[in-house]
């Protein structure tokens, strides 16, 4: 639902503060929840300019101007990293196919393109798409009158999900092996099946002690509306209390230089590790121990999916199909739907079904 064009209001979920003008929400470049005053001052300077003149339509006849246009349409919508994201695998795309006009590009080339990726099929897959969402946008925007990647095979990707699975022998290698600061990382990613991303985000103003928890706003599935709340057992509450006296602002988990633990650090930082103890682990192989270690224990799927910040049990059904092939978890589940009956007594008799 829109909203009336009288000021400037909050969206939570981007942390940033818009106006309806034109029924269409415009961003004012002012982030913060406390920040209302800014807003309605940018929004009052933003009325008094008038709207602002119309850039003209760029000229679109090439691959690599297409790549172009949707790169700095995505830069005023996307987050950093998937900005990040879209354009090292656009630039890819570009480089090979950039010079194609755009009405003469075919599903064969990008498959040629595609099979020439000294790459997993997974990652094959992860760019596909990348470049699928540009040629997508080219389609909308009405340079492109079909998204050739539309007839073109995918491939087909492997869950990494039981292969990456961090025994407890393994963890307890990492750890010993592991600096102070990052040994808590690990306890963390180990603790709470949270994703590195999210770790380099917890500050002093998301961590609440009391409900043992943090709370992030902005987050991968933000597209959800609901916040990422991540969990944490005692000792790791216990534990961040004291960061928080050490850092009140900013990223609580830091190095032993004092710089804040970004994703790309901490998988950098298990890059290290592997060399150093020869475990084949990734920091996201946490998450999926984690996913897997409450599954095999029994713990309902609505609830794994909870932890992990899941909007459904979808991707859990997904990616964790394997744990049906577990003998003794399906040896449970069968004894749960039809218990062991008790031998009677030949004298004894039947047991009464209560009324």
């Amino acid at each position: 639902m829109s909203r009336a064009n009288n000021g400037a209001w909050y969206r939570s979920g981007k942390d940033a503060w818009y106006a309806t003008i034109g029924g269409r929400s415009v961003s004012l470049g002012i982030r913060g929840k406390n920040n209302r005053k800014l807003a309605q001052e940018a929004f009052y300077k933003l009325m008094a300019d008038g709207p602002a003149e119309k850039k003209p339509k760029p000229t679109v006849t090439t691959v690599r101007d297409l790549i172009d246009a949707f790169l700095a349409d995505a830069t005023t919508r996307l987050k950093a990293a998937t900005l990040g994201m879209y354009r090292h695998h656009l630039d890819g795309f570009g480089e090979s196919l950039g010079s194609s006009s755009l009405d003469r590009l075919i599903p064969a080339d990008v498959s040629r393109w595609l099979a020439k990726l000294g790459v997993s099929e997974t990652t094959k897959g992860i760019r596909l798409r990348s470049v699928s969402a540009c040629l997508g946008w080219g389609v909308r925007n009405g340079w492109l009158e079909h998204n050739p990647v539309e007839r073109v095979t995918r491939p087909k990707s492997r869950s990494r999900s039981e292969t990456t699975v961090i025994s407890a022998e393994d963890h307890a290698k990492l750890i010993n092996a592991a600096s102070a600061g990052f040994r808590f990382v690990l306890r963390l990613l180990h603790g709470t099946g949270c994703r590195p991303g999210e770790i380099a985000r917890i500050s002093a103003t998301n961590f609440y002690p009391d409900a043992g928890l943090v709370r992030l706003n902005e987050h991968k599935a933000d597209h959800t509306g609901r916040p990422r709340l991540i969990f944490l057992t005692p000792d790791l509450v216990e534990e961040l209390k004291l960061l928080v006296e050490k850092h009140p602002d900013g990223s609580l988990l830091r190095s032993r230089g004092g710089k804040p633990w970004t994703a790309r650090a901490i998988m950098e930082g298990m890059r290290r590790l592997r060399k150093l103890t020869g475990v084949k682990a990734i920091a996201y192989g946490y998450r999926h121990t984690f996913a897997t270690d409450g599954l095999v224990n029994g713990l309902p799927d609505a609830q794994v999916a909870a932890l992990l910040g899941h909007g459904s049990t979808q991707m859990l059904h997904r990616h964790y199909s394997h744990l049906t092939s577990q003998a003794g978890v399906l040896r449970n589940a069968a004894a749960m739907v039809r218990p062991a009956a008790k031998p009677e007594t030949p004298n004894e008799p039947p047991t009464a079904i209560p009324a």
